[in-house]
């Protein structure tokens, strides 16, 4: 497929995932004026737990795939700048210290991903402070029944598309709990940085002036190894599910400087180098250490024969830094989708699993018992 011939996009890209990737700034600005008028209450009662809501000792994010990218970038962005400690929870259980001073945002685009309603049920049983965060499905059902807080988003959207509406309700979650996060001038920032990048990348742009149409033709047929330094994770991981989701392509990715200390010594494998591209994400704010540890790291790389590339986000604080790598990353995932016949939006694998599970495990029937043993207990 020519990249350069956009009016045949539509062949391929069969539910127009181009229209929701090109709206991502707009999205972004949508969610926070949306979210604005969410209520926070003092207290709630669900049978006999009573759940007191205040500033948090600390965060717990619970999410599954796109639903807990945000809650990453949510980390990552404020690592340095709140002294609050911020975890994200990829898992059925909560961690030991969570209790009734943890603010628990429960996140799930569907409403149905067994993992954060289990996750839901815990943070309940341990009276902390639970915010929901969905579009539709059980969570929004039981946080309706148990009448918790909850951020309610646009419906129909692929969860991983959905991000500027789930990092934005986060985000606003810990504003509401008193946390400032000065998130108005942040987004506000964040819109312009990816509108003027959204112009540099759009698929009227020529492929020779394009740098997401020639990362995404750079990557075809090879292996992508995506690095970044800590605070730049997310950016990295999203770039790496991206190419799995949208591109239906393999991909990895390392994180600096643990990487040097065992992933480095991968790349003396000259056997199979050539099937291998080393990606580079930085973010332009990282410590000498690192930023000399990537030149170090990917001239190493380089001498072992395998192509590096090096991508420096447009932001200009952390946060715009951020999306804007994520940006980049979402737009190639799609060129790349494109250029090698796929329709981006499918996932008929993750879909099989589900049924999958849900067929042996039925995991969501028996939460729903316990989330009734829950609301009617004496």
């Amino acid at each position: 497929m020519d990249l350069d011939d956009p009016k045949s996009y539509s062949t391929i890209d069969k539910e127009n995932m181009l229209h929701i990737i090109l709206r991502f700034p707009e999205a972004l600005k949508e969610a926070y004026e949306k979210f604005t008028n969410v209520e926070f209450p003092k207290d709630i009662r669900i049978g006999k737990v009573s759940i007191n809501y205040g500033y948090p000792s600390n965060v717990v994010i619970c999410g599954m795939g796109g639903s807990a990218i945000g809650g990453d970038i949510l980390k990552y962005w404020l690592i340095n700048e709140v002294p609050l400690h911020i975890d994200v929870v990829r898992d059925y259980v909560l961690p030991s210290y969570v209790d009734e001073s943890t603010l628990v945002l429960v996140v799930s685009y569907s409403g149905n991903t067994e993992e954060a309603l289990s996750c839901l049920n815990h943070a309940l049983k341990k009276k902390s402070m639970v915010v929901t965060i969905t579009s539709n499905g059980l969570l929004k059902r039981y946080s309706s029944m148990f009448g918790l807080p909850t951020f309610i988003l646009p419906q129909g959207l692929p969860p991983r598309t959905a991000l500027p509406y789930l990092f934005t309700a986060m985000a606003m979650a810990l504003e509401r709990s008193g946390i400032n996060l000065h998130l108005s001038f942040n987004i506000n920032e964040t819109f312009k940085i990816l509108s003027n990048l959204r112009d540099e990348i759009n698929p009227e742009v020529p492929m020779e002036e394009n740098r997401a149409k020639q990362l995404a033709m750079k990557i075809n047929g090879l292996f992508p190894i995506i690095h970044a330094y800590l605070t730049y994770y997310p950016a990295a991981f999203r770039f790496k599910t991206q190419l799995n989701e949208n591109s239906k392509y393999p991909a990895e990715c390392e994180v600096l400087p643990e990487m040097n200390h065992n992933g480095i010594m991968g790349w003396e494998a000259h056997d199979i180098i050539r099937n291998l591209v080393a990606i580079f994400l930085i973010g332009g704010d990282e410590p000498k250490e690192i930023s000399v540890r990537i030149e170090a790291t990917s001239e190493i790389i380089s001498d072992s024969g395998a192509e590096v590339i090096k991508i420096v986000s447009t932001g200009i604080h952390r946060l715009s830094r951020l999306l804007s790598l994520i940006y980049l990353g979402d737009f190639t995932s799609y060129y790349l989708a494109i250029a090698r016949g796929v329709d981006p939006t499918p996932v008929p694998s993750i879909s099989r699993l589900k049924e999958t599970l849900n067929a042996k495990l039925a995991t969501k029937k028996r939460l729903e018992d316990a989330f009734k043993e829950l609301l009617y207990a004496k």
